[in-house]
């Protein structure tokens, strides 16, 4: 990632990782630093988001960037699709419980366009809830959830590993 300027379309992925919560700071901010000592000019989004641990002005400061002049079209179902995922992988991984995967998925695709509408995760999450959180429902749901979002979801989790080697020098670096 680091061979090439990056875009704004990866900005706005970026973005959505952060808000979902799969990433934070800690992924990007070696990554950035390193971004910056490539750039004979740094732009001073990059500059401002190499100085912020704070998710929300990070992810403003993304969004400003992706969505400035030269104005650029954007696949708003891919990214909330990408939102999806990445709470899939937060899911996948034990960090939210399944009613937390149905519960965030439905908000985030409530009045945003999505590969499917809110209700399917509302639904989900009603009958989850009602089973008194079966395990075999769950099971069940979540294999559906991913045999519909797998491209997605592998297109994210890639996205999540690059992030990985920066994460691990974070951690290096600066003992956190």
């Amino acid at each position: 990632m680091l061979e090439r300027a990056i875009t704004k379309r990866e900005a706005i992925c970026l973005a959505t990782m952060l808000d979902a919560g799969l990433i934070c700071y800690k992924h990007y901010m070696c990554w950035v630093d390193e971004r910056i000592m490539l750039e004979a000019e740094p732009a001073l989004w990059l500059l401002e988001l190499a100085a912020t641990k704070h998710t929300a002005t990070a992810i403003g400061l993304l969004n400003r960037y992706a969505y400035s002049e030269p104005f650029e079209a954007f696949d708003a179902k891919k990214c909330s699709d990408e939102f999806v995922a990445a709470q899939w992988l937060r899911y996948q991984r034990n960090e939210i419980a399944w009613a937390t995967f149905l519960r965030e998925s439905g908000d985030h695709t409530d009045g945003n366009d999505a590969r499917v509408d809110c209700e399917y995760f509302y639904c989900m999450l009603n009958d989850i809830e009602d089973s008194r959180f079966s395990k075999v429902l769950e099971d069940k749901q979540s294999s559906e959830v991913f045999k519909l979002f797998t491209d997605v979801i592998l297109e994210i989790e890639t996205k999540y590993h690059e992030f990985l080697p920066y994460l691990e020098k974070y951690q290096k670096t600066y003992g956190a």
